[in-house]
């Protein structure tokens, strides 16, 4: 990065998204340098909210020494995929749109959208209405895992199954899940002592190969959603999923 840059100005984004994309209605900055928290190699982290755009993406580019990770978006693309995520219980670009700082300036448009977001946060995820999917998954967790005789198979069949733990208490108390990193973050936000017990659970599994912790913890969390689920088990597949022999 050039020594006489520290972190990423509002018009240096500002003018980087317009030679890129053409002027932007506005952008949306979120992240570690929106925040004051970057460093030399964090990502400079926009929604570029364009009048219309025939498709929604993302790309990464660099442009003077820094590396833009950009969502490009019209109105209804972004408004859509904010209504989707809700609807999934994630709240991953809902909540980057709600914490954003407007560039270059505060709009109207910029703050319906993110009244619809904050909104969407306020009303928490909706409640499934049955606990059928998590519960055969940790099921099926459960009954591989023990059976499992490769070490490193077992390793890895832990890590997801610690995944579907996180997942499936954040769902049962009402909260939003996440991916990856994100999905630890928001156990540790909500409750910091499950957090701890996953954490260690997971890590007995690596340090002396015990599985008892962690399937403890999710018979544990199994239960609070109905137990276990084998037989009875049915998941119907989307109509589109089918194309023709030629």
């Amino acid at each position: 990065m050039p020594s006489d840059i520290a972190r990423p100005s509002h018009p240096f984004i500002l003018d980087t998204v317009s030679e890129r994309y053409g002027a932007p209605s506005f952008c949306l900055f979120f992240g570690s340098h929106a925040f004051g928290s970057g460093n030399a190699e964090s990502d400079v982290d926009v929604i570029v909210v364009m009048s219309h755009v025939a498709r929604a993406y993302r790309e990464r580019f660099s442009a003077n020494g820094f590396l833009f990770d950009a969502l490009v978006h019209d109105p209804e693309t972004l408004h859509a995929v904010m209504r989707s995520e809700h609807k999934r219980g994630v709240a991953v670009l809902t909540a980057k749109v709600d914490q954003s700082l407007v560039l270059p300036q505060p709009c109207e448009l910029a703050s319906k959208l993110k009244e619809v977001a904050r909104g969407l946060l306020r009303s928490g995820p909706p409640r499934p209405d049955k606990w059928d999917l998590p519960r055969r998954y940790l099921t099926a967790f459960l009954s591989d895992i023990g059976r499992c005789a490769d070490r490193d198979e077992r390793r890895m069949m832990a890590m997801n199954l610690y995944e579907c733990i996180i997942d499936t208490f954040l769902r049962s108390h009402g909260q939003f899940s996440n991916r990856g990193r994100y999905l630890v973050r928001e156990v540790k936000r909500f409750d910091a002592a499950f957090s701890d017990r996953a954490q260690t659970a997971l890590a007995a599994v690596f340090q002396d190969d015990s599985l008892s912790p962690l399937t403890e913890l999710a018979r544990e969390v199994l239960d609070s959603v109905g137990g276990t689920l084998d037989d009875g088990y049915r998941e119907d597949f989307a109509d589109k999923m089918r194309l023709p022999l030629r």
